[in-house]
């Protein structure tokens, strides 16, 4: 999904150096801009100046605790589960609960991380169509046998739509099952959205032992790592059950400082979310008036679908030469790209009512 052609010269930012000048960025992932944020890169430093760039050691790092801490505080959890990369935390999640399940249901169009994480169960996979809770029933009807129980994985925010997928529908699938589990790989969600940015089952107001999520660090709070917020139990079924905690390397220490400062900035700052939302709506809102379909969302990643009328080529390319920066996505181009192309638009809290304007302008122009 990246731009190959896209090469930095400035730390992420709304205003930012691509390809040797500034442009209004509106591509990535890093919804705060923390990558860029001054405390965020002071904290890298600082912690790389008294500890180096990695432990290689088995004395402990204060770093790690402290980020943990943060994240656990953040999530209002017992405990978090810190790993190298997001990319680990769904293989995480269903190798600590491997004993509570017997087939594993997955929206088709999860992350490739969903998927490579799933394999690593050793149990049936059964995939459903795309946010279709009618598919997954019966996909459950036809695959979960008599006193089998059943673990539902998806995304919670999808990477390139940025569409919700439709938790509280396939909690209502499972009452027919019980026990049952549902998981989500929450990486877009987790600092973004829900009242206090814990993600997607707070945005729905869902809470229950049998709900798991595995999210990032490396989004929207500007540092590096994959987390797995729990309690106690998933703590325990973790040391038991992983062996990525223990034999993988963890983060680089900068990295998890880095995520540790955009932890506190985003818990002593709600404003933030805020202002993230005040843009999404601009966004959605400036789209809609220019005659496109948005779902109104607080979701930062806006997506606008192509159309033989439509050469998304050519808006990306004019929006280019104002100095503009979207990411266009061939078809099926990423896990949940459409079937054509469309427009990746990522929305920053630090994005300027001015930026915005030009953007939606530009694109009207160019359409």
């Amino acid at each position: 999904m990246s731009e190959a052609s896209n090469t930095m010269g400035s730390p992420i930012g709304a205003r930012m150096v691509i390809n040797g000048r500034e442009v209004d960025y509106f591509c990535g992932t890093s919804y705060y801009t923390l990558h860029g944020h001054p405390a965020v890169i002071e904290a890298a430093c600082d912690a790389t100046r008294r500890f180096g760039l990695g432990p290689a050691t088995n004395a402990s790092v204060s770093v790690f605790s402290e980020t943990v801490e943060l994240a656990r505080q953040f999530f209002e959890v017992e405990s978090v589960a810190y790993v190298i990369s997001g990319y680990l935390g769904a293989m995480v999640l269903v190798q600590a609960l491997r004993d509570d399940y017997d087939v594993v249901l997955v929206d088709e169009a999860s992350h490739y991380s969903v998927f490579d994480g799933i394999r690593t169960s050793g149990k049936a996979i059964v995939p459903f169509r795309h946010l279709d809770a009618d598919d997954l029933s019966a996909k459950l009807a036809e695959h979960v046998g008599p006193g089998q129980i059943p673990l539902v994985m998806s995304d919670g925010v999808f990477p390139v739509t940025g569409v919700i997928a439709p938790l509280p529908s396939y909690i209502e699938a499972l009452r027919a099952y019980q026990p049952s589990l549902l998981c989500v790989d929450d990486s877009h969600a987790v600092g973004v959205i829900g009242a206090k940015g814990q993600g997607t089952f707070e945005y729905f107001g869902l809470k229950d032992d049998n709900l798991y999520l595995a999210g990032t660090l490396s989004k929207a709070f500007g540092g590096i790592g994959g987390i797995v917020p729990g309690n106690q139990l998933l703590a325990e079924k973790i040391k038991k059950n992983v062996r990525i905690p223990v034999g993988a390397s963890p983060p680089p220490v900068p990295a998890a400082a880095a995520a540790g400062m955009g932890i506190r900035l985003l818990t002593e700052n709600p404003e933030m979310r805020r202002d993230l939302w005040a843009n999404v709506k601009r966004v959605r809102d400036g789209l809609r008036g220019l005659g496109f379909e948005i779902e109104d969302t607080p979701v930062p990643i806006v997506n606008v679908v192509g159309g033989p009328s439509l050469d998304l080529e050519f808006v990306k390319r004019e929006l280019d030469r104002q100095d503009i920066v979207v990411l266009r996505v061939p078809p099926n181009g990423y896990s949940d790209a459409p079937d054509v192309e469309s427009l990746r638009i990522a929305v920053f809290s630090t994005h300027r009512e001015e930026q915005i304007q030009r953007l939606i302008e530009g694109i009207g122009r160019a359409i």
